[in-house]
């Protein structure tokens, strides 16, 4: 009897130390915890950032590019330290396809000759401090970077030295990571039209995605502001229309009439693309704007404009539309153009 017992009691005893080796192995594992009261050293991206990413825009346009060029990062204690810290950042571009993979991005490592890190060296958090000097990173090349899914650039704290007591590199927190995106417009910001004469018309067509009843795609052609083409009411379904000006032309801009026949169905933002033979198309930019004013209608229309940074040589314009007033119609009233 006493046999048996001790060979039941075999797997309860290996189950015990495989339990005791899991537990061993989740501790070391386990992500560091910034609100505790060890001394950890780390680094930290945007407000709010669950990636730990400093997000660093810059706009294209044809008259140049805009954007922030110089980026700070700063290494940071979890507590005032009692005796002074140095830290060392190194680029480790290693990283980027492990960042891609977790965060379904598509960038791409920051080239070494688009960037300079201007002081390499080690970053004190002095005594009672909480962060260190700023590291600087500026962008030299902004304009080479036209990656649509963007560039990175890893910065990881790879070294500390300190008398503090029990200091260490946060496990979780030591790599921020310096995301450059590009973005292109050739479209002014202001939806002011402007005073250019407005294009005849003849023999302009208009291709839609979908209509309602007796608000068909041809009503925005008709020369009438009381009449508009509105879309379907399904909210899943694409809104776009297709104007064709009936030959290849230089255009500075478009000028759309609202639709007054339910100002709510008016685009507040438009995705605008062009092309010469409607199979190949070059997105201008996304045009935001607003429904029209309180007190216009259709005798005195709230004309918006779509101005372009350069001028387009286009036969046709699409709009894709994406934001609107209201509801789950869209509509416009009237499209011209501009030379």
């Amino acid at each position: 009897m006493n046999n048996e017992m001790k060979k039941s009691n075999i797997p309860q005893y290996f189950l015990c130390l495989a339990c005791a080796a899991a537990m061993l192995l989740w501790g070391s594992c386990k992500k560091d915890t910034l609100d505790s009261s060890d001394l950890l050293i780390y680094v930290a991206g945007d407000y709010a950032s669950t990636t730990n990413t400093v997000t660093t825009p810059f706009l294209h346009t044809p008259a140049g590019v805009s954007g922030d060029s110089v980026i700070r990062v700063a290494a940071s204690a979890t507590r005032d330290v009692v005796a002074a810290v140095d830290v060392t950042f190194t680029a480790d571009t290693t990283l980027v396809a492990q960042y891609n993979q977790v965060n379904k991005t598509n960038c791409i490592a920051l080239p070494a000759n688009t960037y300079n890190i201007v002081n390499p060296g080690k970053h004190t958090i002095a005594v009672g401090a909480l962060t260190s000097d700023s590291l600087e990173v500026d962008i030299t090349d902004p304009a080479s970077l036209t990656n649509p899914g963007g560039y990175l650039l890893p910065l990881t704290i790879t070294a500390i030295t300190g008398k503090d007591k029990g200091v260490r590199i946060s496990t979780n927190k030591k790599t921020v990571f310096i995301n450059v995106t590009y973005s292109y417009t050739n479209i002014f910001v202001s939806q002011t039209p402007t005073a250019a004469a407005l294009l005849a018309r003849t023999g302009w067509s208009v291709t839609v995605s979908n209509t309602t009843s007796g608000s068909l795609g041809p009503a925005m052609l008709d020369g009438s502001n009381s009449t508009a083409w509105r879309s379907s009411n399904s909210s899943a379904a694409a809104k776009y229309a297709i104007v064709n000006i009936a030959a290849i032309q230089t255009i500075s801009g478009l000028q759309l009439i609202p639709d007054y026949v339910s100002t709510g169905d008016n685009p507040t933002q438009i995705k605008v693309s062009t092309s010469t033979d409607s199979t190949t198309w070059t997105v201008q930019g996304i045009w935001t704007g607003t429904g029209p004013a309180t007190g216009t209608n259709a005798a005195n229309p709230d004309k918006k404009g779509i101005n372009f940074i350069a001028p387009v040589q286009a036969k046709y314009f699409r709009f894709d539309i994406t934001a609107w007033v209201s509801g789950s119609r869209t509509g416009i009233g009237e499209v011209y153009a501009t030379q």
